[in-house]
Protein backbone atom coordinates (compact mmCIF):
# COMPACT_ATOMS: atom_id res chain seq x y z
CA UNK A 1 0.00 0.00 0.00
CA UNK A 2 1.25 3.49 -0.90
CA UNK A 3 1.44 6.45 1.45
CA UNK A 4 -1.73 7.93 -0.07
CA UNK A 5 -4.49 6.04 -1.83
CA UNK A 6 -7.96 6.92 -3.07
CA UNK A 7 -10.75 4.37 -3.51
CA UNK A 8 -13.95 5.03 -5.42
CA UNK A 9 -13.82 8.83 -5.08
CA UNK A 10 -16.73 10.63 -6.72
CA UNK A 11 -17.54 14.33 -7.02
CA UNK A 12 -20.49 16.12 -8.60
CA UNK A 13 -21.22 19.83 -9.01
CA UNK A 14 -24.98 19.95 -9.36
CA UNK A 15 -25.91 17.60 -12.18
CA UNK A 16 -22.38 17.67 -13.59
CA UNK A 17 -20.30 14.63 -12.74
CA UNK A 18 -16.69 15.77 -12.34
CA UNK A 19 -15.23 12.31 -11.70
CA UNK A 20 -16.25 8.91 -10.44
CA UNK A 21 -14.38 5.77 -9.45
CA UNK A 22 -11.20 7.83 -9.04
CA UNK A 23 -8.62 5.35 -7.77
CA UNK A 24 -4.96 6.35 -7.53
CA UNK A 25 -2.04 5.33 -5.33
CA UNK A 26 1.06 7.40 -4.50
CA UNK A 27 4.33 5.81 -3.37
CA UNK A 28 6.98 7.50 -1.23
CA UNK A 29 10.10 8.42 -3.20
CA UNK A 30 8.32 8.27 -6.56
CA UNK A 31 7.06 10.83 -9.06
CA UNK A 32 3.51 9.96 -10.10
CA UNK A 33 2.08 11.79 -13.11
CA UNK A 34 -1.68 12.09 -13.64
CA UNK A 35 -2.40 13.05 -17.24
CA UNK A 36 -5.65 14.03 -18.92
CA UNK A 37 -7.33 16.67 -21.01
CA UNK A 38 -8.83 19.91 -19.66
CA UNK A 39 -12.08 19.23 -17.83
CA UNK A 40 -11.35 15.61 -17.00
CA UNK A 41 -11.37 16.40 -13.27
CA UNK A 42 -7.65 16.44 -12.40
CA UNK A 43 -7.74 19.77 -10.55
CA UNK A 44 -10.86 18.86 -8.57
CA UNK A 45 -9.24 15.57 -7.58
CA UNK A 46 -6.17 17.50 -6.36
CA UNK A 47 -8.41 19.79 -4.30
CA UNK A 48 -10.19 16.75 -2.89
CA UNK A 49 -7.08 14.90 -1.70
CA UNK A 50 -5.57 18.11 -0.31
CA UNK A 51 -8.51 19.19 1.84
CA UNK A 52 -10.03 22.00 -0.23
CA UNK A 53 -13.12 20.12 -1.45
CA UNK A 54 -15.01 17.24 0.15
CA UNK A 55 -15.77 14.20 -2.03
CA UNK A 56 -19.36 13.03 -2.37
CA UNK A 57 -18.33 9.43 -1.79
CA UNK A 58 -15.27 7.19 -1.63
CA UNK A 59 -12.26 6.99 0.66
CA UNK A 60 -8.93 8.76 1.07
CA UNK A 61 -6.40 6.53 2.83
CA UNK A 62 -3.25 8.13 4.24
CA UNK A 63 -0.50 5.99 5.78
CA UNK A 64 -2.85 3.04 5.93
CA UNK A 65 -5.80 4.75 7.64
CA UNK A 66 -8.93 6.46 6.19
CA UNK A 67 -8.90 10.23 6.72
CA UNK A 68 -11.47 13.01 6.41
CA UNK A 69 -9.69 16.08 5.05
CA UNK A 70 -11.85 19.04 6.02
CA UNK A 71 -9.44 21.87 5.16
CA UNK A 72 -6.15 22.68 3.48
CA UNK A 73 -4.66 23.32 6.93
CA UNK A 74 -5.74 19.87 8.14
CA UNK A 75 -4.17 18.21 5.08
CA UNK A 76 -0.90 20.08 5.62
CA UNK A 77 -0.89 19.11 9.28
CA UNK A 78 -1.01 15.46 8.20
CA UNK A 79 1.74 15.99 5.63
CA UNK A 80 -0.16 16.61 2.36
CA UNK A 81 0.70 19.87 0.60
CA UNK A 82 -0.55 21.09 -2.78
CA UNK A 83 0.16 23.88 -5.25
CA UNK A 84 -3.04 24.87 -7.06
CA UNK A 85 -3.72 26.52 -10.40
CA UNK A 86 -5.00 29.64 -8.65
CA UNK A 87 -2.56 32.20 -7.29
CA UNK A 88 -2.03 31.44 -3.62
CA UNK A 89 0.60 34.10 -2.88
CA UNK A 90 -0.16 37.39 -1.15
CA UNK A 91 1.52 40.04 -3.33
CA UNK A 92 1.88 42.74 -0.68
CA UNK A 93 3.71 40.42 1.72
CA UNK A 94 7.38 39.53 1.53
CA UNK A 95 8.86 36.20 0.46
CA UNK A 96 9.46 35.25 4.10
CA UNK A 97 5.94 36.23 5.15
CA UNK A 98 4.37 34.20 2.34
CA UNK A 99 6.41 31.10 3.18
CA UNK A 100 5.73 31.28 6.91
CA UNK A 101 2.10 32.37 6.65
CA UNK A 102 -0.16 29.79 8.25
CA UNK A 103 2.69 28.10 10.12
CA UNK A 104 3.72 28.38 13.76
CA UNK A 105 6.97 30.01 12.61
CA UNK A 106 5.29 33.31 11.70
CA UNK A 107 6.43 35.94 14.23
CA UNK A 108 6.52 39.70 14.63
CA UNK A 109 10.30 39.63 14.20
CA UNK A 110 11.08 40.13 10.51
CA UNK A 111 14.74 39.44 11.17
CA UNK A 112 14.05 35.98 12.60
CA UNK A 113 11.69 35.14 9.78
CA UNK A 114 14.12 36.36 7.12
CA UNK A 115 16.99 34.36 8.65
CA UNK A 116 14.94 31.18 8.82
CA UNK A 117 13.56 31.52 5.29
CA UNK A 118 16.99 32.41 3.91
CA UNK A 119 18.38 29.09 5.16
CA UNK A 120 15.42 27.21 3.73
CA UNK A 121 15.70 28.88 0.31
CA UNK A 122 19.39 28.06 0.24
CA UNK A 123 18.52 24.38 0.74
CA UNK A 124 16.19 24.58 -2.28
CA UNK A 125 18.77 26.41 -4.38
CA UNK A 126 16.53 29.48 -4.79
CA UNK A 127 18.26 32.85 -4.74
CA UNK A 128 15.34 34.94 -3.51
CA UNK A 129 15.65 37.84 -1.08
CA UNK A 130 13.39 36.94 1.87
CA UNK A 131 12.55 40.63 2.39
CA UNK A 132 11.37 41.23 -1.21
CA UNK A 133 7.67 41.70 -1.86
CA UNK A 134 6.09 39.06 -4.10
CA UNK A 135 4.53 41.74 -6.32
CA UNK A 136 8.01 42.42 -7.71
CA UNK A 137 8.48 38.82 -8.89
CA UNK A 138 8.21 37.54 -12.45
CA UNK A 139 5.53 34.94 -13.16
CA UNK A 140 8.15 32.16 -13.33
CA UNK A 141 9.64 33.14 -9.97
CA UNK A 142 6.16 33.25 -8.44
CA UNK A 143 5.68 29.60 -9.37
CA UNK A 144 9.03 28.62 -7.86
CA UNK A 145 8.12 30.54 -4.72
CA UNK A 146 4.80 28.70 -4.50
CA UNK A 147 6.77 25.46 -4.57
CA UNK A 148 8.82 26.78 -1.64
CA UNK A 149 5.64 27.69 0.26
CA UNK A 150 4.23 24.19 -0.22
CA UNK A 151 7.55 22.53 0.61
CA UNK A 152 8.24 24.48 3.81
CA UNK A 153 5.97 22.24 5.89
CA UNK A 154 8.21 19.26 4.98
CA UNK A 155 5.31 17.29 3.46
CA UNK A 156 5.21 13.55 2.96
CA UNK A 157 3.05 14.09 -0.14
CA UNK A 158 3.64 17.05 -2.48
CA UNK A 159 1.12 17.78 -5.25
CA UNK A 160 1.68 20.13 -8.21
CA UNK A 161 -1.45 20.89 -10.23
CA UNK A 162 -0.56 21.58 -13.88
CA UNK A 163 2.34 23.94 -13.10
CA UNK A 164 4.39 22.92 -16.12
CA UNK A 165 2.02 24.70 -18.50
CA UNK A 166 3.01 27.94 -16.81
CA UNK A 167 6.78 27.88 -16.40
CA UNK A 168 9.35 28.02 -19.18
CA UNK A 169 13.06 27.68 -19.78
CA UNK A 170 15.34 27.85 -16.74
CA UNK A 171 12.39 27.97 -14.31
CA UNK A 172 11.01 24.75 -15.78
CA UNK A 173 14.37 23.02 -15.31
CA UNK A 174 14.64 24.33 -11.74
CA UNK A 175 11.17 23.01 -10.93
CA UNK A 176 12.17 19.56 -12.23
CA UNK A 177 15.37 19.73 -10.19
CA UNK A 178 13.48 20.50 -6.96
CA UNK A 179 10.94 17.75 -7.63
CA UNK A 180 13.76 15.26 -8.12
CA UNK A 181 15.41 16.39 -4.88
CA UNK A 182 12.22 15.87 -2.86
CA UNK A 183 11.59 12.53 -4.54
CA UNK A 184 15.08 11.34 -3.57
CA UNK A 185 14.31 12.51 -0.04
CA UNK A 186 11.43 10.05 0.19
CA UNK A 187 8.54 12.41 -0.62
CA UNK A 188 5.68 11.14 -2.77
CA UNK A 189 5.23 13.68 -5.58
CA UNK A 190 2.11 13.93 -7.74
CA UNK A 191 2.13 16.09 -10.88
CA UNK A 192 -1.02 16.64 -12.95
CA UNK A 193 -0.62 17.71 -16.56
CA UNK A 194 -2.16 17.78 -20.02
CA UNK A 195 1.28 17.90 -21.68
CA UNK A 196 2.44 14.60 -23.27
CA UNK A 197 6.08 15.67 -22.79
CA UNK A 198 5.58 15.91 -19.02
CA UNK A 199 3.50 12.73 -18.78
CA UNK A 200 6.42 10.51 -19.75
CA UNK A 201 8.67 11.90 -16.98
CA UNK A 202 7.00 10.03 -14.13
CA UNK A 203 8.02 6.81 -12.39
CA UNK A 204 4.32 5.94 -12.63
CA UNK A 205 1.75 7.29 -15.09
CA UNK A 206 -2.02 7.42 -14.77
CA UNK A 207 -4.50 8.84 -17.26
CA UNK A 208 -7.80 10.42 -16.23
CA UNK A 209 -10.86 10.70 -18.42
CA UNK A 210 -14.62 10.79 -17.88
CA UNK A 211 -14.75 7.09 -16.94
CA UNK A 212 -12.16 7.35 -14.18
CA UNK A 213 -8.42 6.82 -13.75
CA UNK A 214 -6.44 4.08 -15.45
CA UNK A 215 -2.74 3.20 -15.11
CA UNK A 216 -0.53 3.29 -18.19
CA UNK A 217 2.54 1.08 -18.75
CA UNK A 218 5.85 2.49 -17.52
CA UNK A 219 7.30 2.25 -21.04
CA UNK A 220 4.57 4.48 -22.50
CA UNK A 221 5.98 6.75 -25.22
CA UNK A 222 4.94 10.29 -26.10
CA UNK A 223 3.56 9.03 -29.43
CA UNK A 224 1.34 6.59 -27.51
CA UNK A 225 -0.12 9.46 -25.51
CA UNK A 226 -0.91 11.44 -28.66
CA UNK A 227 -2.81 8.39 -29.96
CA UNK A 228 -4.66 8.13 -26.66
CA UNK A 229 -5.66 11.80 -26.94
CA UNK A 230 -6.89 11.21 -30.48
CA UNK A 231 -5.22 14.26 -32.01
CA UNK A 232 -2.04 15.05 -33.92
CA UNK A 233 0.66 17.41 -32.63
CA UNK A 234 0.66 19.04 -36.08
CA UNK A 235 -1.71 21.91 -36.86
CA UNK A 236 -1.69 25.13 -38.87
CA UNK A 237 -3.90 28.07 -39.89
CA UNK A 238 -4.04 29.16 -43.54
CA UNK A 239 -4.45 32.86 -44.49
CA UNK A 240 -7.41 34.11 -46.50
CA UNK A 241 -6.91 37.13 -48.74
CA UNK A 242 -8.81 40.14 -47.45
CA UNK A 243 -8.91 43.92 -47.37
CA UNK A 244 -6.72 45.98 -45.02
CA UNK A 245 -8.37 46.34 -41.63
CA UNK A 246 -6.01 48.14 -39.23
CA UNK A 247 -2.87 50.26 -39.67
CA UNK A 248 -1.17 51.39 -36.46
CA UNK A 249 2.18 53.18 -36.62
CA UNK A 250 4.65 52.83 -33.76
CA UNK A 251 2.48 50.32 -31.90
CA UNK A 252 2.80 50.74 -28.11
CA UNK A 253 5.73 53.14 -28.70
CA UNK A 254 7.89 50.21 -29.79
CA UNK A 255 8.74 51.45 -33.28
CA UNK A 256 6.84 48.54 -34.83
CA UNK A 257 4.04 49.19 -37.31
CA UNK A 258 0.98 46.96 -37.26
CA UNK A 259 -0.56 46.15 -40.64
CA UNK A 260 -3.49 43.79 -40.30
CA UNK A 261 -5.80 42.50 -43.03
CA UNK A 262 -9.08 40.68 -42.80
CA UNK A 263 -8.49 36.94 -43.05
CA UNK A 264 -5.22 37.16 -41.11
CA UNK A 265 -4.15 35.72 -37.78
CA UNK A 266 -1.11 37.73 -36.76
CA UNK A 267 1.28 36.63 -34.01
CA UNK A 268 3.10 39.38 -32.13
CA UNK A 269 5.97 37.34 -30.73
CA UNK A 270 7.37 38.82 -27.50
CA UNK A 271 10.44 37.86 -25.53
CA UNK A 272 9.08 38.76 -22.08
CA UNK A 273 5.93 39.47 -20.11
CA UNK A 274 6.45 43.23 -20.14
CA UNK A 275 6.13 43.30 -23.93
CA UNK A 276 3.02 41.12 -23.76
CA UNK A 277 1.49 43.64 -21.41
CA UNK A 278 2.43 46.66 -23.57
CA UNK A 279 0.85 45.23 -26.71
CA UNK A 280 -2.21 44.00 -24.85
CA UNK A 281 -2.92 47.47 -23.48
CA UNK A 282 -2.33 49.08 -26.89
CA UNK A 283 -4.75 46.82 -28.75
CA UNK A 284 -7.45 46.02 -26.18
CA UNK A 285 -7.24 49.27 -24.17
CA UNK A 286 -7.46 46.97 -21.15
CA UNK A 287 -4.86 45.85 -18.63
CA UNK A 288 -5.70 42.36 -17.37
CA UNK A 289 -2.38 42.08 -15.58
CA UNK A 290 -1.07 43.10 -12.23
CA UNK A 291 2.64 43.90 -12.34
CA UNK A 292 3.67 40.45 -13.48
CA UNK A 293 0.66 38.17 -13.47
CA UNK A 294 -3.05 37.85 -14.08
CA UNK A 295 -5.26 39.37 -11.40
CA UNK A 296 -3.07 38.20 -8.53
CA UNK A 297 -4.47 40.73 -6.06
CA UNK A 298 -7.87 39.07 -6.15
CA UNK A 299 -6.31 35.95 -4.65
CA UNK A 300 -5.01 37.59 -1.45
CA UNK A 301 -8.39 37.59 0.29
CA UNK A 302 -9.14 34.19 -1.22
CA UNK A 303 -5.94 32.78 0.30
CA UNK A 304 -6.86 33.78 3.84
CA UNK A 305 -10.41 32.48 3.49
CA UNK A 306 -9.35 29.10 2.14
CA UNK A 307 -6.14 28.42 4.04
CA UNK A 308 -7.20 29.57 7.48
CA UNK A 309 -10.78 28.35 7.25
CA UNK A 310 -11.75 25.16 9.00
CA UNK A 311 -14.20 24.39 6.23
CA UNK A 312 -13.80 23.33 2.62
CA UNK A 313 -14.76 25.46 -0.41
CA UNK A 314 -18.48 26.08 -0.35
CA UNK A 315 -19.03 26.85 -4.07
CA UNK A 316 -18.66 24.78 -7.21
CA UNK A 317 -15.25 25.16 -8.76
CA UNK A 318 -14.88 28.23 -10.96
CA UNK A 319 -13.27 26.48 -13.90
CA UNK A 320 -12.95 29.52 -16.10
CA UNK A 321 -11.82 32.19 -13.66
CA UNK A 322 -9.11 34.46 -15.07
CA UNK A 323 -7.23 34.37 -11.76
CA UNK A 324 -5.77 31.01 -12.71
CA UNK A 325 -2.03 30.95 -13.28
CA UNK A 326 -2.29 28.81 -16.35
CA UNK A 327 -4.89 30.37 -18.59
CA UNK A 328 -4.74 32.46 -21.72
CA UNK A 329 -7.14 35.33 -22.31
CA UNK A 330 -9.15 36.63 -25.24
CA UNK A 331 -10.75 40.00 -25.97
CA UNK A 332 -13.51 40.16 -28.59
CA UNK A 333 -14.00 43.53 -30.27
CA UNK A 334 -16.73 44.82 -32.56
CA UNK A 335 -15.33 47.58 -34.78
CA UNK A 336 -17.28 50.44 -36.25
CA UNK A 337 -17.90 49.80 -39.91
CA UNK A 338 -15.19 51.37 -42.00
CA UNK A 339 -12.85 50.17 -44.68
CA UNK A 340 -9.65 50.64 -42.69
CA UNK A 341 -8.63 52.04 -39.31
CA UNK A 342 -5.48 54.13 -39.11
CA UNK A 343 -3.89 55.50 -35.94
CA UNK A 344 -0.68 55.91 -33.95
CA UNK A 345 0.51 53.80 -31.00
CA UNK A 346 -2.80 52.09 -30.15
CA UNK A 347 -6.29 51.14 -31.27
CA UNK A 348 -8.42 54.24 -30.66
CA UNK A 349 -11.65 54.17 -28.69
CA UNK A 350 -13.38 55.88 -31.61
CA UNK A 351 -12.80 52.75 -33.70
CA UNK A 352 -14.57 50.45 -31.23
CA UNK A 353 -18.33 49.96 -31.30
CA UNK A 354 -18.36 47.34 -28.55
CA UNK A 355 -15.74 45.51 -26.52
CA UNK A 356 -16.48 42.39 -24.51
CA UNK A 357 -14.81 41.70 -21.18
CA UNK A 358 -11.68 39.61 -21.23
CA UNK A 359 -12.42 35.92 -20.73
CA UNK A 360 -10.23 32.84 -20.49
CA UNK A 361 -9.50 30.98 -23.71
CA UNK A 362 -11.00 27.85 -22.14
CA UNK A 363 -14.26 29.69 -21.49
CA UNK A 364 -14.20 31.11 -25.03
CA UNK A 365 -13.83 27.63 -26.55
CA UNK A 366 -16.42 26.11 -24.22
CA UNK A 367 -18.97 28.77 -25.14
CA UNK A 368 -18.53 27.90 -28.81
CA UNK A 369 -18.95 24.20 -28.07
CA UNK A 370 -15.31 23.46 -28.94
CA UNK A 371 -14.16 22.19 -25.52
CA UNK A 372 -15.83 18.83 -24.88
CA UNK A 373 -14.40 18.56 -21.39
CA UNK A 374 -16.42 21.59 -20.28
CA UNK A 375 -19.65 20.98 -22.23
CA UNK A 376 -21.58 20.10 -19.08
CA UNK A 377 -20.72 23.41 -17.43
CA UNK A 378 -22.16 25.73 -20.09
CA UNK A 379 -25.82 26.67 -19.98
CA UNK A 380 -27.77 26.89 -23.22
CA UNK A 381 -28.19 30.66 -22.82
CA UNK A 382 -24.42 31.05 -22.35
CA UNK A 383 -23.74 29.07 -25.51
CA UNK A 384 -26.20 31.15 -27.55
CA UNK A 385 -24.65 34.37 -26.27
CA UNK A 386 -21.14 33.13 -27.08
CA UNK A 387 -22.12 32.37 -30.68
CA UNK A 388 -23.86 35.75 -31.08
CA UNK A 389 -20.76 37.50 -29.75
CA UNK A 390 -18.48 35.52 -32.06
CA UNK A 391 -20.67 36.34 -35.09
CA UNK A 392 -20.82 40.06 -34.28
CA UNK A 393 -17.15 40.75 -33.50
CA UNK A 394 -14.54 41.64 -36.13
CA UNK A 395 -11.32 41.51 -34.14
CA UNK A 396 -10.10 38.93 -31.63
CA UNK A 397 -7.07 39.57 -29.41
CA UNK A 398 -5.57 36.45 -27.79
CA UNK A 399 -3.06 36.81 -24.95
CA UNK A 400 -0.84 33.76 -24.33
CA UNK A 401 -3.56 31.51 -25.77
CA UNK A 402 -1.73 28.18 -25.39
CA UNK A 403 -1.25 28.56 -21.65
CA UNK A 404 -3.05 25.73 -19.89
CA UNK A 405 -4.52 24.21 -23.04
CA UNK A 406 -4.34 20.48 -23.60
CA UNK A 407 -3.65 19.13 -27.12
CA UNK A 408 -7.35 18.62 -27.83
CA UNK A 409 -8.20 22.22 -26.91
CA UNK A 410 -5.18 23.51 -28.85
CA UNK A 411 -6.49 21.76 -31.95
CA UNK A 412 -9.92 23.28 -31.31
CA UNK A 413 -8.38 26.75 -30.98
CA UNK A 414 -6.59 26.31 -34.32
CA UNK A 415 -9.92 25.41 -35.92
CA UNK A 416 -11.59 28.51 -34.44
CA UNK A 417 -8.76 30.73 -35.68
CA UNK A 418 -9.15 29.21 -39.15
CA UNK A 419 -12.86 30.03 -39.00
CA UNK A 420 -12.01 33.62 -38.04
CA UNK A 421 -9.82 33.88 -41.14
CA UNK A 422 -12.37 32.16 -43.40
CA UNK A 423 -15.10 34.59 -42.29
CA UNK A 424 -12.99 37.67 -43.13
CA UNK A 425 -12.48 38.57 -39.50
CA UNK A 426 -9.02 39.07 -38.00
CA UNK A 427 -7.12 37.93 -34.93
CA UNK A 428 -3.95 38.99 -33.16
CA UNK A 429 -2.07 36.60 -30.89
CA UNK A 430 0.16 38.36 -28.33
CA UNK A 431 2.46 35.91 -26.64
CA UNK A 432 5.89 34.96 -25.38
CA UNK A 433 5.06 31.28 -25.85
CA UNK A 434 7.36 29.61 -28.35
CA UNK A 435 4.64 27.57 -30.06
CA UNK A 436 2.04 30.32 -30.47
CA UNK A 437 3.34 31.19 -33.93
CA UNK A 438 2.03 27.86 -35.21
CA UNK A 439 -1.51 29.17 -34.65
CA UNK A 440 -0.95 32.16 -36.91
CA UNK A 441 -0.68 33.03 -40.59
CA UNK A 442 2.07 35.60 -40.01
CA UNK A 443 4.56 36.46 -37.25
CA UNK A 444 5.80 39.88 -36.18
CA UNK A 445 8.74 39.70 -33.78
CA UNK A 446 9.18 42.10 -30.87
CA UNK A 447 12.56 41.89 -29.16
CA UNK A 448 14.01 44.12 -26.46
Amino acid sequence: MGILETKGLRKNFGENNVFRNADIELESGQLTVLGGINGSGKSILVKTISGDILPDSGKIIFEGSPVDLTSIAEARRLGISAIYQEYMLVPDLTVAENILLGSDKFTISRRKMNDQVSRFLEQLGLEFDPSSKVSSFSSDDQVLLEFAVAAFSRPKVLILDDLFTFVRGAARMKLLEMIDSFKKGGVAVLVTTSDPEVMILGDRLFFMDYSGIKPLPQQTKESDIWKLLGVSPEYSVAPVEGEPLIDIDNLADTGLDLRLKRGEVLCISCDNGVSVREFTRALTRQDPFSENSVAMLREAKNFFERFSSRGHSSEAEKYFSSNLKNTGLVSQIMLKKSRKFTSNRSLKKSFILNKESLVSVKSFLAGLGRAPGFSGLMREDDTKLSHLRFDACDLFIFIRPLMGLDPVSTRALAEVLQEIADRSKAAVVISDEIMSGRLCTRIMNKCK
